[in-house]
């Protein structure tokens, strides 16, 4: 079984603003089919919200006037755009309006801030920003390293819905950077919410195309008590973003929920969701009734986030798709509750048939928390953790699965069912300590003598 530890980086998005590329576009983006089997469909419609989270949004509302404004709505002129559509904004903002509405229109934003960062939209607090549901804002073909469509900067009592959010990816142009000549670029985000912004909500809206990811949280440097918190992400579309569909670089208190993120693809890692703080503290975060399919990397990665929760989603594949690392990822030193997902592999991935799979190294570990994977089903797949600890796996079902660890201590294993045609490829072991108890093997019991000392059972390379 391969080991594979790849470096997944996520590089801080630079705070400044840049000048568009003049372009033409003659044809609409075409988007990767929504799944007619998402549990929670949206209908090809994205409506803005109607009841506002946060009662500190004043509740007078605008419509941009982008006659008076004088704001393109034909796909043209991003800088003017740009410029003619945050005057509207901040305008309304001044006057007290909370609700500020787009009306319908393709609407091509992006103006220069330096040399590897463009400029989209910025919003303020106790803003609501909600976009008609044929209102689409799209970043305008561009050379920079860094992008964010709409930022949400150290603010409070934010609201993003409705319509469409579009990155440039099919027509971005990739200039060699100057300090070392990469052609990267994974650094184009849709909605970037830094600092110490808190209470945010993105919901209803289609996030797709972005070069880097639908949604980027940065947070407080390490160190700090994290100050990016109490965020919400719910019902969204998120599809054929490049490097991830959410990738959290900071967070507290987040919960991700009933969104569907698929087809990402294009810039290592490409996982739905990517919780890597980078020195920086997630804590707190729950993962719920999500559908991803035919994300190339993965569906979820946990390199650091403590106390999280990911329940009740759906994770397949996807019959055209491949993962690379597998739908469920997370290091050692992470802790989390799995439970009552459903995890499905139609072709191998680097990692084997592994669903979930535990990451490692020879260091020891050195958070003490247990992590819980209870209740969930594996569809022609199974899990595998190594060089680890303090581990809680019990009623569990491998359909065409199994249940593989070496080097862990620590290790509970309870009333979990598995069926393969090999029962040693079912069940491993290999220097493994701990308790188990009601395992069953293709509907029998299996005994698995686990005790305090490291115990040997059958193991296949």
């Amino acid at each position: 079984m391969k080991k594979l530890i790849p470096l997944i980086t996520i590089l801080l998005c630079v705070i400044s603003c840049s000048k568009d590329a003049s372009i033409n576009f003659n044809q609409a983006t075409e988007l990767s089919d929504s799944d007619p089997n998402n549990p929670n469909p949206f209908n090809g419609v994205m409506e803005p919200i109607t009841n506002l989270p946060y009662p500190e949004i004043p509740t007078n509302s605008y419509t941009i006037d982008i006659a008076q404004w004088d704001i393109p709505n034909n796909r043209s002129n991003p800088e003017k755009t740009t410029d003619n559509l945050q005057a509207a904004i901040d305008w309304a903002v001044s006057e007290g309006y909370g609700i500020i509405n787009l009306p319908k229109g393709h609407y091509l934003i992006g103006k220069e801030g330096n040399d590897i960062y463009q400029a989209g939209i910025t919003l303020d607090s106790n803003v609501a920003f909600l976009l008609d549901k044929d209102a689409i804002l799209e970043m305008g073909k561009n050379n920079k390293w860094n992008y964010c469509a709409i930022a949400i900067r150290n603010k409070t009592n934010v609201v993003v819905s409705g319509g469409t959010i579009l990155g440039d990816r099919d027509y971005h142009v990739y200039t060699p950077r100057s300090s070392d000549g990469s052609t990267v670029h994974d650094e184009g985000h849709l909605i970037c919410i830094e600092g110490k912004s808190s209470n945010i909500t993105v919901q209803n809206t289609t996030l797709a195309k972005a070069n880097g990811d639908g949604i980027l949280t940065v947070g407080s440097p390490k160190g700090e008590t994290q100050g990016l918190k109490d965020v919400v992400i719910k019902r969204n579309h998120f599809t054929d973003n490049r490097r991830q569909g959410i990738s959290l670089v900071g967070a507290s208190n987040i919960l991700i929920e009933d969104n569907e993120i698929h087809h990402t693809s294009g810039t290592p890692p490409q996982f739905g969701i990517d919780l890597e703080g980078a020195g920086r503290t997630n804590e707190n975060i729950t993962i719920k009734d999500n559908y991803f399919h035919n994300n190339r990397g993965g569906d979820i990665v946990n390199t650091d986030g403590k106390n999280i929760l990911i329940e009740n989603n759906i994770l397949t594949q996807g019959e055209d798709s491949q993962y690379i690392d597998g739908p469920l990822v997370y290091w050692k030193n992470a802790d989390m509750k799995v439970r009552n997902n459903n995890i499905t592999m139609r072709t191998v991935s680097v990692n084997n048939w592994n669903g979930i799979i535990m990451y490692s190294n020879d260091n020891a570990k050195i958070n003490p928390a247990t992590t819980y994977i209870e209740n969930n089903i594996l569809n022609n797949c199974g899990m595998y953790m190594y060089k680890g600890a303090d581990l809680v796996i019990k009623d569990n079902f491998m359909d065409n699965g199994h249940l593989a660890f070496l080097e862990m201590t620590n290790l509970t294993l309870e009333n979990n069912k598995v069926e393969h045609d090999n029962k040693c490829w079912a069940y491993r072991f290999l220097q493994v300590s701990g308790s188990a108890s009601g395992n069953t093997y293709n509907n029998a019991p299996f005994d698995i003598p686990l005790t305090s000392t490291p115990w040997d059972g059958c193991w296949i390379r």
